[in-house]
C-alpha cells in the first residue's frame, strides 16, 4: 500500500485570475543566495479554475463519427434502388435517428470533460456527469500503463475509490502529464488533502 499525495510538481503560466502558493525555483535564473546556500522562494500561480478537454480523444471521436457517416451512406447506396424503395418512411427515420444517437454518444465522448473551480471538480464522461466537493477528493493519478487519469475520491472508511478522468488521455503525453500537475497543484491550493487516506496497489 502507499499513500496517496497531491504533489504539486510543475510551475505552471500565469492567469489572470490566480490565487498563489508558495514554490521552490530551478533553473540558472534563480540563485542560492551565498549565505546560507538555499534557493531563494518564488510564487507558483495557480488558477481559481481548471477546464480541460482530451484532443486525442476528440480527434478519434470525429474520425469514428466521420467512419459511421460515409458506412451508413456507403449502405443505403449499395443496397440498391429497388430494395430502397421497399423501405418506408418510418424505416429511414428509425436509421438516421440511431446512426446520429451513435455519433451522439462518440462526440460526447470525446468532449468528455474535468472542470475544477470554487463549487468542486465536475467530470464529465460521455453523457455521465459526477460532481465531487474539493474535501471529497484524495488527488488525482496518471500512472504508466493507465489510458486516461483516475480521480481519487474518498470513500469515508480510510481509503479511495477511482474515478475515470476521460479528459487527461495517457495517449496525449507529456501535455496530460502537465494537465496531472496542474490539478494535483490546484486540489492541495484549495484544501484538498490525503491525509490518513491509503492507496492499494492494483
Amino acid at each position: 500500500m502507499s499513500t496517496v499525495n497531491t504533489p504539486a510538481e510543475e510551475p505552471r503560466e500565469g492567469d489572470d485570475e490566480a490565487m498563489t502558493t508558495s514554490g521552490t525555483p530551478t533553473g540558472p535564473q534563480h540563485q542560492a543566495d551565498p549565505a546560507t546556500g538555499e534557493a531563494p522562494a518564488r510564487e507558483v500561480t495557480v488558477p481559481k479554475r481548471l477546464a480541460f478537454t482530451s484532443v486525442p480523444a476528440l480527434a478519434t471521436s470525429l474520425v469514428l463519427s466521420a467512419v459511421l457517416f460515409i458506412a451508413v451512406m456507403y449502405g443505403w447506396y449499395a443496397i440498391g434502388p429497388e430494395i430502397r424503395s421497399r423501405v418506408t418512411f418510418a424505416q429511414s427515420i428509425t436509421l438516421l435517428v440511431v446512426a446520429l444517437g451513435m455519433v451522439a454518444i462518440m462526440m460526447s465522448v470525446g468532449y468528455s470533460r474535468l472542470y475544477a473551480d470554487e463549487r468542486g471538480v465536475i467530470i464529465r464522461n460521455g453523457p455521465v456527469l459526477r460532481k465531487f466537493r474539493i474535501d471529497q477528493v484524495a488527488g488525482l493519478r496518471l500512472r504508466d500503463g493507465d489510458p486516461w487519469a483516475y480521480l481519487l475520491v474518498k470513500d469515508g472508511e480510510g481509503g479511495v475509490r477511482r474515478r475515470a478522468v476521460l479528459a487527461i488521455q495517457q495517449m496525449e503525453g507529456a501535455r496530460g502529464k502537465r494537465k496531472v500537475s496542474q490539478v494535483r497543484r490546484w486540489l492541495k491550493a484549495n484544501g484538498a488533502t490525503s491525509h490518513g487516506i491509503t492507496l492499494r496497489e492494483d
